[in-house]
């Protein structure tokens, strides 16, 4: 059983076998001058500062703000309001809980010393706050452009009236911290206290390099540090021997396999991509930034992941929450590797004959394609015996909690979690940063240095091979803007769901061009769109701007 860290300044959970031990500080002498005391106090307060990637499955709710989702309930998040364009200071977009945390780590960094322990372990310690803390600041920063940089705690739980910095430096100092602390953290944790899985590692420090680094452009240090994870031991998860359940679905109907290795391959690499993300494959070697969680048997489990309420339809115990849009299911290529060109919205219409059986050339739009679709989109017509012998997907309309764009996302839903027909009590970790995305990163800021060559084909093929899909033609994509293309696809196809399209589309300008009005399967109107050239970035929320008045200044600047 996989050991974790867990999330509270008041509990530090280790799990051990079937137990569970829980040290708790009472609250009432949670203070400066009675806790800062031992190395348990210090791993306490640590642990109090990863709360912040706790529930990162909330993290799917941004691909409902971009192109590739639909959220339907404005009341689970602000997804469905940022999508419409309804965008103001009413809303917090994270603001203010990431200042909570920001307050943890300046007040855990500034206590620290006060404690007497080991000195190596003080020293690990101290970065891993250092990278939570940059992490946040970036994630900060992305979301609202410039922020309060405040490097020590400070009385106010949330903030201090104190001046804004630019995004840049609040980037900078992002990077700065990670490169200053990246020698402290090791390569793995062993187990058990105090090396727990799901601690910064010095490879998860990479990753959010790569990230933030991708993001802003600074293409020629993405891919140095992107290299840096490439060369510690990460892998693509890779399911090399299928099982009788892995087979169990018949895609010879919409598949031509041309031999028996062709059938293999198409099944594994489907087995490969989807289970992943299944509880039995935690800490597998492509997850690199997790939150992680576990199954306690009750239907709103703290510990447990939502992924079954915001993903599942109705008749799997779901609320359809975040629902894919025609748009991402259009993107996923052929199986030969090729563009897909869907039909006209009024000829799918047609062809889907709504309340009835779908048509067989409704059902042709979906013979042939990328694996990943089989393995991320439920769509009308798809069986899934793996989850329940004769299932198939059936969608007649919006109704109740069925999807309101006639999808759902099959990804990141584990039969083995939804049998126990428990709401909030998925066990499966929620990848932040996986393997597949370094891979994505290397392979785009490579191409923006230097145009395509050898080692980003590499990458490429590398995540379409898991797949069971073909290597990208090397004779079409032989230009800089042509193989960019082809990455900005691969990446929505292989992060779909994981939140990335949200920044995605901003950072490559094309925002304004993809948040178009959905239509669902039947042509009909999903939600209105709006987008104006403001929404790059967040408002900061009406308390904040309440509480500090140097925030009005750029939030004029920003057009709120």
């Amino acid at each position: 059983m996989k050991k974790f860290i867990y999330i509270s300044l008041l509990a530090f959970i280790i799990l051990g076998g079937c137990k569970k031990s829980i040290d708790f500080v009472p609250q009432d002498k949670l203070s400066a001058g009675s806790f800062w005391k031992s190395q348990n106090d210090v791993q306490l307060a640590l642990n109090g500062c990863y709360g912040y990637l706790a529930n990162a499955f909330n993290y799917a709710y941004d691909d409902g703000a971009a192109d590739n989702a639909y959220c339907q309930y404005p009341w689970e998040n602000n997804a469905t309001l940022i999508s419409a364009g309804s965008i103001d200071a009413t809303l917090d977009a994270g603001y203010n809980s990431r200042y909570v945390f920001i307050r943890r780590y300046n007040y855990f960094l500034d206590n620290i010393g006060k404690a007497t322990m080991d000195e190596t372990l003080r020293k690990r310690f101290i970065a891993e706050a250092r990278v939570l803390r940059a992490f946040t600041y970036y994630e900060l920063a992305h979301y609202f452009g410039p922020v309060s940089l405040l490097k020590t705690s400070y009385t106010d739980p949330q903030e201090t009236a104190t001046a804004t910095s630019p995004a840049a430096t609040v980037i900078q100092f992002a990077i700065d911290e990670i490169k200053a602390v990246e020698a402290d953290l090791p390569a793995s944790y062993a187990g058990g206290v105090p090396n727990q899985t799901g601690r910064i590692t010095n490879g998860a420090a990479w990753a959010i390099l790569t990230r933030i680094q991708l993001e802003y452009g600074k293409y020629d240090d993405a891919v140095a540090s992107a290299q840096k994870v490439m060369a510690s031991g990460y892998q693509l998860f890779r399911k090399t021997a299928l099982t009788a359940n892995d087979t169990k679905d018949d895609y010879s109907t919409l598949l031509t396999f041309t031999d028996d290795a062709a059938k293999q391959k198409f099944y594994k690499g489907l087995a490969s991509y989807q289970q992943q993300f299944w509880a039995a494959n935690d800490g597998n070697k492509e997850a690199i930034l997790v939150s992680q969680n576990i199954q306690e048997n009750q239907s709103y489990a703290p510990f447990g992941n939502g992924l079954r309420i915001l993903f599942a339809t109705a008749n799997m115990g779901g609320w359809s929450s975040i629902t894919p849009i025609q748009g991402l299911v259009d993107a996923y290529w052929k199986s030969d590797g090729t563009s897909f060109t869907p039909p006209t919205p009024e000829q799918r219409a047609t062809d889907f004959n709504i309340k009835k059986t779908p048509s067989a050339n409704y059902i042709n739009e979906f013979k042939n394609r990328d694996t990943r679709l089989y393995a991320s989109i439920l769509f009308p017509g798809a069986t899934w015996n793996e989850y329940k012998d004769g299932y198939v997907f059936t969608w007649a309309g919006v109704a109740g909690s069925e999807s309101s764009t006639g999808y759902n996302f099959k990804k990141y839903l584990d039969p083995a979690s939804l049998a126990s027909g428990l709401e909030f009590d998925a066990p499966q970790d929620y990848s932040i940063i996986r393997y597949a995305e370094i891979l994505l990163a290397y392979a785009e800021a490579k191409n923006e240095v230097s145009g395509p060559d050898a080692t980003i084909f590499a990458a490429l093929d590398d995540i379409r091979d898991r797949a069971g899909m073909p290597p990208i033609d090397r004779t079409v994509n032989n230009t800089k803007e042509k193989l960019r293309e082809v990455i900005r696809n691969e990446r929505r196809i292989e992060l779909a769901g994981e939140g990335q399209r949200y920044f995605d589309i901003r950072r490559w300008n094309i925002a304004a061009n993809v948040m178009k009005t959905p239509k669902d399967i039947a042509n009909v109107l999903v939600q209105e769109r709006n987008w104006q050239s403001k929404f790059m970035l967040m408002p900061y929320p009406q308390s904040a701007l309440d509480r500090n008045a140097n925030l009005k200044a750029p939030q004029a600047a920003k057009g709120y």
